[in-house]
């Protein structure tokens, strides 16, 4: 096909050489004119480009534009091509063109008419016909198939290869696709194809409505075969006049020749054609005369035979399925309240519904609506809705029982056959007989679930079968057939006299041979059941002692109804038979109880009964991934059911389950369904099955077959059924929680079509331009909070139609700005809104609710308005704020665009917003196209989770409820182009319908003048009338005297036309007229003026005598109909109503309840500062306080503290400077609310200045306390406590089921990983030194193992870049790890310029080695060189075993000896034994020597013997003895030397200690220590210490009081401290001039503010810790508590209860090294 397209093309151009012209042409319009491909080449030369010009100007050979078939393409030579060009330039060029072309050619061109457009054109104008194709074909080409005005050249003029293959496309659409004919020449023979149905869509009907042209189905079908036939009588020759020479040519046409014409079909794709409803199915649809709905269901209506007693089945089966049943989760509570309302009279109302539905095809609005009385009160309408859908689910297991049924039917004769073959043999083993009880379980089968069963049963033990069955089965009906044919032909013969015989035996002789018929190919089984069955094992399966079937009577009435029937002999011998065939005696026993378990486990009573008891005791169990861990927070939609025990399914609620399974998808939790399940009387149910399946003997053969039962119920149940049905139960539950989420969406979209249009409120009775009643005027304005983009203000007056609009730049920005520009530009704005409002008199102003600016522009227009009634006498108009969701998606939307093509998104949004407020559904309803832009709404967060068919079917069912309460007006949509969509949602109608409907009107541009109508002129059917016609209402009293046909007042209301003449009775009964004298039409009208006549009828009189008559129960339609004459269409909605404060919050802030509630966390910015200023009264009692060491003066409120003199302090005061006293912090949240922090609820401390906390532009964390939603606003905590909330008080409340135990196990779990995982993590450092290795502790360690003693080996630290890690070998398998600190780093991988450990400084890792470790290591080698050293690791309890057993031999020596600790890498343990009790004490090493009862020794011999000489001195207290087990000791207090890397300390002696001075360790509180705060201002413990220091005034201590250099007991050293000292009256202790204190290092002591002095505890300032062994420390530790806690990175952090410091004397640890 390419190849002869472009054949054709090469030749176009030869010909259009030969023809070229030398005189100049004008050019045709771009639309005609078609340019040949040899315009593109390169290589041509002008005069060439010239005459293609020209060409292109007479031959228009390519130009086929819409409908060119391709059969002429062997004419496109010579004289030929130039008949087919000039044919179809008649079809495009107007008068004036052909005269310039005969002038410019000399010769007459023939002006063909095609007779076939008369339609369309004028009498008087021939040629206009084609030119409304052409532009039926602009129009159709530039809405659809996608071009613009600046395409329109490239688009028109493409060869003719394209149009042809597009319609040779068509023609194979048209025919079959396999079957492409084509002639000798290689071209396309067509078929006449009868046309394709052509409707519009929405695009399609703008075209029309600008245009005024159709592309109408029934031009299109006039078009077809017998116009085309006469076209080709009338074109078969035509005679044409060559240019110059004169020379006549007759060509005859090889096939008829037709104006270009492109169908639809040619221009959509098939998609896009279904997608608007123009396939032939869709044309099917229109023309049958039952509901839309009903026929594009499922499962379509069917009516039901007389004398069925289907409905009464289907009724009952409904009841119970849908009304009665008990879904397996608590999914809709509202559900279960309404179940259990209902009787068993319901039964009766859903058989006669169904009976509507099905027999006299009446849709559910209908019946709802006219058939009250048969339905009501037990069935609302979405209860029919329910029965509707039931009654497909009814037909569809109806057909599928029916099918299955024939098959086992079918199977039954094809035993009994097999059977009969050979009637004396008996049964096969391996073939079981259905019986009537298989027959009766299929008729009983209730639910598709229990059908599943029995046809998985059948096939278990008839598949095999199936094949066969359907051949002899195929035999058998031809052998029927050709006993029927014979049994005619004999007839026949004896009619005629002939011989009967003679006549079958040639019927029977013309019979064809038989052929091999394709047989249904079944599938092969070859499971692990198939080969047991075929190696025969059926019978050893039966001798288990129970049928399937009878075990699953026993299991459903949990006793044993059947006994086990136990063989004589063992499963051995019962297997041995068939022992060789397929292997032992064990295997065959193990198949044997295979094939068993599958027999049990497709039983269909076992997996019912088993079915019913999962679903009613089944449990969930939830835990949630390592990830989900991560990103389930308590703001997450699974925060509260993450962890769940053993929850019943029958618990779950609402849409729990669906969120439960979305988690599980995205690998958030891991979510099971139980594997066992509770039993009757016992925990476990398998257990008590396996107990219905065993014989009650003792004796051996009896329980070998016991064991083999139990396993055959084990697998049964464990492997096959139970897997499959919790699969099940996992669907159903899902499926559950989807209809839940539906009915949500369905709920939220009802409340946004339940409200009325809006009604003015605007009084002014006397003004008529302020009525109301002939439409409503709406003022809308719309905006986005970004003051780049203008805001718009629109008017919308009746029939929303768009008046005019405004735009308004500056709307946001604020009256009372700083900027000059801002105030003039916003009351510019203000002035042009003014005089829009006072021109267009709205009724009411509608603003939309983005954000909360819309609050300030509510303030602006109602400033507007009170201008507007002080100086106009303007009437108060109403301002409301609406929800902006919806008219976001329509300004957004194709429907938007299309109808506000030149409009900003933003005036579309406007637009939408004040015809809302006009009349909500017939807004929404916009978006019902087939764009299905409805599904953009918002209408459940979980709405994406349902099939997109469900969603829209949900919709769309609650459009038919809404739509159907509210009728259509048909005229007024035709007129607006709006209401449409509505139409389609009428009873009866649908897309399709509803298209046909409008488009009738349309053409015939008449309107719908009274209900008769839509049969006598729209052709409707009588079903789809009756179920139309009440919900079609016509204006009656806009018809007027317009109409010459009869009008009919009723038509105008909800009265259906088959009741108008009881309306007519009861207005001539309620006027009391006399039969004779009565007219009913004007009776109707004087009612209509007068209804309140109505009331004095009894129509449940006249309702009696109509059932009298056989007119059935009317009593309800009487009553609407009396209803209806007094208001005709009464709206029924909800009148609107201000949004209140709470759906304002919603709305303005985008939140929801459930996503802004109090108790959640929120991240905040600050944005400031609170302050109370302080009153005068309170300025004149103020104390300004100085302070004596700045000599500065303190404001007591604002706590400013730079005054030099007392009198600037009361400048600050009078002149109002002083802020006063912070009150709190002012928050913003993300979402632009406003939020406070009140000081209190800042931090679980006291805090003075908030400053001291956070600072502005700071992010932080805090609790949502109170929301105030008229000022909105928000009161949070930042509290850690409300934080952390391990109370639980404000967090999302956990589930009942909540697992807390295994949450705890985890985060405990996560906690130790977390830890391990940071002494692991290090940074790779850059240094270049043979001892540093860049390994982790654990790699270090191994290394060490094949070290030798003392080696070292330096890291990188885990606490970050500038620390490393000194590790060295202590003793076998020990090793020490020394943090080091470095200082001046040029990098983070470079080492530092100096290096610290504890006070001492070295310059490199050399000196650090030579001076700090090689010592440590020698004098740490003289000790394990020591004779008494031994390797006991340090355990006590091996050195007293090792101590005792050597006092057992030589008792008269006290014995000790030595060993390192490995819990306490650095140290040695020292361990005699002096009488019957151990002693331990500890031994440090360190560069200096041994440190052993806080004593220095140089040596290993100095430090035995002082011990020798005074090891029954009591220790000092602190120093570890045997009655301090170290299990007690805290971690935080052990010496650094002797903690690994990850548990090294990171508080230090300051920097300015010089050398490795004894251990500063602050008081770090754990779980053994007693909170008591051993200093004076402590209140609990008043004279602990001595009385409180006066304020500024420092104290010195005396020298005589005992300093512990080691760490001491506390109580101890307080009792010294009272009895040396506390006695002493401060006055008396001799003043310390401030400059003794400069041996104090801590900077902040010299500048700290008075109240914070007296914190300090006075007893140390002048502490000097004494030398020992020649070490001194040359500065005293005399940092008070709060000094040292500066230089704790790990200090417990203050709170109100903890301690500041337990530190004592020169601030040693309390307790001792251990």
């Amino acid at each position: 096909m390419a190849d002869f397209l472009e054949s054709e093309a090469e030749e176009s151009g030869l010909d259009s050489e030969e023809d070229e012209q030398p005189s100049k042409r004008k050019k045709v319009k771009s639309k005609v004119a078609v340019q040949s491909d040899d315009e593109d080449e390169d290589d041509e030369d002008d005069e060439e480009r010239l005459r293609e010009e020209l060409k292109d100007l007479i031959d228009d050979a390519p130009i086929e534009e819409s409908g060119s078939d391709g059969e002429d393409s062997d004419a496109s030579v010579g004289p030929k091509k130039r008949k087919k060009s000039d044919d179809e330039l008649d079809d495009r060029l107007e008068e004036e063109d052909y005269d310039l072309i005969e002038e410019n050619l000399g010769v007459k061109v023939a002006r063909n008419k095609f007779k076939r457009l008369r339609r369309l054109e004028d009498d008087d104008s021939d040629n206009e016909g084609a030119d409304s194709q052409l532009e039926r074909e602009v129009i159709a080409e530039s809405l659809f198939v996608g071009g613009s005005d600046e395409q329109d050249d490239e688009n028109q003029s493409e060869s003719a290869a394209p149009r042809e293959m597009e319609y040779d496309d068509e023609n194979e659409e048209e025919s079959d696709a396999d079957d492409f004919i084509v002639d000798d020449d290689g071209k396309p023979i067509k078929k006449k194809a009868r046309r394709k149905p052509i409707f519009t869509d929405a695009s399609l009907q703008e075209g029309q409505d600008i245009f005024g042209v159709d592309f109408d189905y029934d031009e299109f079908e006039k078009y077809g075969e017998e116009d085309y036939e006469d076209e080709e009588d009338d074109d078969e020759y035509l005679e044409y006049d060559e240019e110059e020479d004169g020379e006549r040519r007759r060509q005859k046409k090889g096939k008829a020749k037709r104006p270009s014409k492109k169908s639809i079909f040619e221009i959509y794709e098939p998609s896009e054609l279904k997608r608007s409803h123009f396939t032939d199915l869709d044309n099917e649809i229109r023309k049958t005369d039952v509901p839309e709905r009903m026929q594009i269901r499922e499962v379509p209506i069917t009516a039901v035979e007389e004398g069925s007693t289907e409905l009464e089945d289907e009724a009952e089966w409904i009841y119970k399925q849908a009304f009665l049943k008990q879904p397996v989760s608590k999914a809709d509570s509202q559900e279960a309240r309404e179940r259990s309302r209902r009787g068993s009279s319901t039964v009766v109302k859903i058989r006669q519904a169904l009976d509507f539905m099905r027999n006299q095809t009446l849709e559910v609005p209908f019946i709802a609506f006219y058939r009250k009385e048969y339905v009501q009160p037990e069935l609302s309408i979405n209860d029919l809705w329910k029965v509707y859908k039931y009654d497909a689910k009814w037909c569809q297991l109806k057909q599928r029982k029916e099918n299955l049924l024939k098959l086992l039917e079918n199977m039954r004769e094809f035993q009994l056959d097999k059977v009969m073959q050979n009637p004396d043999a008996p049964i096969p083993d391996n073939m079981r007989l259905i019986k009537d009880e298989d027959i009766e379980r299929l008729k009983n089968v209730q639910t598709p679930e229990e059908l599943r069963d029995v046809h998985t049963h059948f096939l278990l033990y008839y598949s095999n079968d199936l094949p066969e069955m359907q051949k002899l089965q195929r035999a058998k009906e031809k052998k029927i057939e050709l006993e029927e044919r014979k049994r005619a032909a004999r007839e026949e013969a004896e009619r005629n006299g002939e011989d009967p015989e003679e006549a079958a035996a040639a019927v029977e002789a013309a019979e064809p041979e038989e052929e091999e018929q394709s047989e249904v190919r079944y599938a092969v089984r070859s499971g692990p059941y198939e080969l047991c069955r075929k190696a025969g094992l059926e019978p050893l399966a039966k001798q288990f002692g129970l049928t399937p079937e009878q075990f699953a009577e026993n299991v459903r009435d949990n006793y044993q109804r059947h006994e086990v029937e136990q063989p004589p002999v063992p499963p051995s011998e019962a297997a041995a038979p068939y022992v060789g065939q397929i292997g032992s005696a064990e295997e065959i026993l193990r198949r044997a109880v295979y094939m068993c378990a599958v027999q049990l486990a497709r039983e269909p009573l076992l997996r019912a009964t088993l079915r019913d008891a999962l679903r009613e005791r089944a449990t969930i169990s939830v835990r949630p991934t390592p990830r989900g861990m991560k990103e389930i927070d308590e703001n997450h939609a699974c925060y509260s059911i993450k962890y769940l025990k053993k929850k019943p399914v029958r618990d779950l609620t609402g849409d729990q389950f669906l969120k439960l399974t979305m988690a599980v998808e995205d690998k958030l939790l891991e979510m099971s369904i139980s594997e066992q399940i509770e039993g009757n009387t016992g925990p476990s149910y398998l257990e008590e099955l396996k107990q219905l399946y065993q014989k009650d003997e003792f004796a051996a053969t009896v329980q070998a077959w016991n064991e083999l039962r139990t396993e055959a119920v084990t697998i049964a149940l464990t492997k096959i059924v139970m897997p499959e049905l919790r699969r099940e139960l996992n669907a159903v539950l899902l499926q559950e929680s989807k209809e839940y989420v539906l009915k949500c969406c369905r709920r939220r979209l009802y409340d946004w079509l339940k409200v009325a249009p809006y009604e003015s409120r605007v009084s002014d009775d006397d003004d008529e331009e302020w009525d109301a009643s002939n439409g409503l005027r709406v003022l809308s304005i719309a905006y986005v909070p970004d003051r780049q983009h203008s805001a718009f203000a629109c008017l919308v007056a009746a029939g929303s139609e768009v008046v005019d609009h405004l735009r308004l730049p500056h709307l946001l920005y604020r009256r009372n700005s700083y900027d000059a520009l801002e105030r003039t530009n916003k009351e510019a704005d203000m002035t042009a809104l003014r005089r829009f409002i006072l021109r267009k008199k709205p009724h009411v102003v509608v603003i939309g609710g983005e954000s909360r600016e819309a609050l300030s522009i509510k303030e602006d227009v109602s400033g507007c308005i009170q201008q507007l009634i002080e100086d106009e006498q303007f009437p108060r108009i109403p301002i409301e704020i609406a929800d902006n969701t919806i008219s976001k998606i329509y300004s957004n939307s194709i429907r938007g665009r299309n109808d506000f093509r030149e409009y900003p998104d933003i005036l579309r949004q406007a637009i939408c917003q004040a015809r809302l407020l006009q009349d909500p559904l017939m807004e929404i309803s916009q978006l019902c196209g087939p764009d299905e832009e409805i599904l953009c709404l918002r209408y459940h967060p979980l709405q994406d989770q349902i099939a997109k068919e469900d969603l829209m079917e949900g919709i769309e069912l609650e459009f038919v409820n809404r739509v159907n309460e509210v009728g259509v007006d048909v005229n007024e949509a035709i007129l607006t182009g709006r209401g449409t969509e509505l139409l389609q949602f009428v009873c009866g109608l649908g897309p399709r319908k509803a298209q046909a409907l409008i488009k009738l009107f349309k053409q015939t541009n008449q309107k719908l003048e009274n209900r008769t109508q839509l049969v006598t002129v729209c052709h409707m059917g009588p079903k789809v009338f009756i179920n139309c016609s009440g919900f079609i209402k016509i204006d009656t009293s806009s018809l007027g005297d317009s109409t010459e046909a009869y009008i009919e007042v009723l038509d105008g209301s909800r009265v259906h036309p088959e009741t108008y003449e009881w309306a007519r009775k009861m207005a001539v009964d309620a006027l009391e007229y006399e039969d004779e004298d009565a007219n009913p039409a004007g009776a109707l009208e004087e009612i209509l003026e007068a209804p309140e006549r109505l009331k004095d009828l009894d129509l449940d009189a006249f309702a009696e005598e109509l059932e009298r008559q056989g007119f059935g129960n009317k009593s309800i339609t009487l009553y609407d109909i009396r209803a209806e004459l007094n208001s005709r269409y009464k709206d029924l909605r909800v009148s609107y109503r201000s949004p209140t404060p709470e759906e304002l919050f919603d709305m303005l802030t985008k939140e929801s309840p459930d996503s802004f509630y109090v108790g959640k966390m929120v991240l905040a910015t600050v944005v400031g500062i609170t302050h109370r200023k302080p009153q005068r009264e309170m300025l004149d009692q103020a104390n300004p306080v100085r302070n004596d060491e700045t000599g500065l003066w303190e404001c007591p409120f604002c706590h400013k503290n730079d005054f030099p003199e007392l009198s600037e302090v009361w400048n600050h005061f009078d002149a109002g400077a002083c802020p006063g006293q912070a009150t709190g912090v002012r928050i913003r949240l993300d979402n632009g609310l406003s939020g406070y922090i009140h000081i209190k609820n800042l931090s679980d401390r006291h805090v003075a200045d908030p400053t001291e906390r956070v600072r502005i532009g700071q992010t932080v964390h805090c609790r949502i306390l109170k929301i105030d939603v008229e000022r909105f606003s928000v009161d949070c905590s930042s509290k850690t406590s409300d934080l952390l909330d391990k109370n639980n008080e404000w967090r999302p409340p956990k589930d009942p089921y909540y697992d807390q135990e295994a949450e705890d196990k985890d985060v405990r779990k996560d906690a130790e990983a977390k830890q391990t995982k940071e002494r692991l993590q290090y940074v790779k450092r850059v240094i270049v030194h043979p001892a540093f290795h860049n390994i982790s502790f654990a790699e270090a360690e191994k290394l060490m193992e094949n070290m030798a003693q003392g080696e070292v080996i330096v890291r990188p630290s885990s606490k970050g870049s500038d620390h490393l890690t000194v590790t060295w070998k202590v003793a076998e398998g020990i090793c020490q790890h020394i943090d080091v600190r470095e200082e001046g780093k040029e990098n983070a991988f470079s080492l530092g310029r100096s290096l610290w450990i504890q006070g001492s400084e070295f310059e490199d890792l050399d000196e650090i080695i030579a001076r700090h470790v090689t010592p440590m290591a020698g004098h740490a080698r003289d000790l394990i060189a020591y004779k008494y050293y031994k390797s006991l690791g340090g355990m006590r309890d091996k050195a007293e075993e090792f101590l005792k057993e050597e006092k057992s031999k030589n008792p008269n020596k006290i014995h000790y000896v030595i060993s390192a600790a490995k819990n306490h890498p650095g140290r040695f343990l020292l361990s005699y034994l002096p009488r019957s009790r151990c002693t331990h004490e500890y031994v440090s090493v360190t560069p200096d020597g041994y440190k052993f009862r806080q004593r220095m020794f140089d040596s290993l011999g100095g430090l035995l013997k002082w011990f020798k000489e005074h090891f029954r001195d009591p220790p000092p207290s602190g120093t570890p003895v045997q009655r301090t087990p170290a299990m007690r000791t805290p971690h935080g207090m052990t010496s650094l030397y002797h903690t690994p890397a990850a548990h090294t300390p990171a508080f230090h002696t300051p920097a300015h200690t010089p050398g490795p001075a004894y251990i500063n360790t602050p008081y770090t509180p754990s779980a053994q220590t007693p909170y008591m705060t051993p200093f004076a201002t402590t209140p609990r413990q008043p004279d602990f210490l001595t009385p409180a220091v006066p304020r500024h005034k420092p104290v010195a201590m005396p020298v005589q009081i005992p300093v512990y250099t080691e760490p001491a007991d506390w109580q101890k050293a307080a009792e010294d401290w009272v009895r040396l000292g506390g006695h002493r009256s401060m006055r008396d202790t001799p003043a310390t001039p401030r400059s003794s204190e400069g041996s104090m290092s801590t900077p902040r002591q010299s500048s700290r503010t008075p109240r914070m002095d007296s914190r300090s505890t006075p007893r140390h300032e002048l502490s000097r810790t004494p030398r020992h062994e020649g070490r001194s420390t040359p500065h005293g530790h005399s940092h008070s508590g709060r000094s040292s806690r500066a230089h704790s990175v790990r200090s417990t952090p203050h709170t109100n209860t903890s301690p500041r410091s337990m530190s004592l004397g020169d601030a040693t640890p309390l307790y001792d090294e251990n």
